[in-house]
């Protein structure tokens, strides 16, 4: 379903009423069952998405330091006190409202984007005939979206709205995506168009650049990648990064012969990733230690 079609509009919709009458658990049930035809087991969580739908109830909304760094606008000062400053792609202004943007200030291209969820993205590849005008609507009306509603994602919910403005980096990026598992990175996905959303190409790799035979369905697979040099850097970054959490997946943009810090993300597929084939689900799930979390 596209993001901008009138069915998605309405299913958000829905889905917002929704999580202000029923718990989050009977809807984060429902949904499972929805997307992926199987019934979610939170009492004893065994698969990867079981585990993550349990931390996203019972731990991601009560950690400070998730909610910061969910935060895109605000996880850029827990990644400069880890000392990768470098490695941020330059901001080039920040506001708490869309109308108070000075285009004159603002490169020929430039990226826009919202903090507080996933999809709040606006390129501008040409300031000259963008729409400045749909541009501030659209942002505005994200700002008002409570992202953490949708999928009960409550975390997002805590984030206080922002807009910020980053450096384009070209038409050419690949996102480099380590899943790490109580600290250690243990997968990467690599994915080209993004931004493209349903066009993007991904494909998962272990850490030495092998093929794993695990693929989704509803994205073209990558059949084989080649590392960049500066990879083992990039994955002790991400080690590093990832040390403070049970899951974290961190996200990297490579452009321009050099890597950039994107994302942290601790809900990917709103926790109802589909494996294919499914076997996986339960194998990362026995890599994911939540047990000292469930006797807190």
């Amino acid at each position: 379903m596209e993001r901008d079609s009138l069915a998605y509009k309405i299913r958000r919709k829905m889905q917002v009423m929704a999580s202000k009458v029923m718990p989050d658990s009977v809807m984060s049930k429902f949904y499972f069952k929805v997307v992926l035809g199987k019934k979610l087991n939170l009492k004893n969580p065994q698969t990867f998405n079981e585990k993550l739908q349990w931390l996203k109830l019972n731990y991601l909304p009560k950690n400070t330091l998730v909610v910061q760094c969910a935060d895109k606008y605000r996880v850029r000062e827990f990644i400069k006190q880890k000392g990768f400053e470098d490695k941020l792609v330059p901001l080039l202004g920040d506001w708490d409202d869309a109308r108070k943007i000075d285009w004159s200030k603002l490169p020929k291209k430039f990226v826009l984007k919202c903090n507080h969820g996933c999809a709040y993205n606006i390129l501008c590849a040409d300031k000259e005939t963008f729409d400045k005008n749909n541009a501030v609507k659209q942002l505005n009306a994200w700002m008002k979206e409570d992202f953490g509603a949708f999928n009960i994602e409550r975390h997002y919910s805590k984030i206080e709205p922002h807009i910020t403005c980053e450096e384009y980096l070209g038409d050419n990026i690949t996102d480099y995506k380590y899943f790490c598992f109580n600290g250690e990175p243990k997968f990467i996905y690599v994915s080209t168009d993004l931004v493209h959303d349903r066009q993007a190409q991904i494909g998962f790799f272990y850490l030495d650049g092998s093929k794993m035979p695990l693929k989704r369905d509803d994205y073209t697979d990558i059949p084989s990648v080649n590392l960049p040099s500066f990879f083992n850097e990039m994955t002790d970054m991400a080690k590093d990064l990832c040390r403070d959490f049970p899951f974290v997946r961190v996200d990297f943009f490579i452009a321009n012969n050099r890597y950039y810090f994107a994302e942290l993300t601790f809900t990917p597929s709103a926790c109802m990733m589909p494996f294919n084939p499914d076997k996986y689900d339960l194998e990362w799930g026995q890599m994911l230690d939540i047990e000292s979390l469930k006797n807190k």
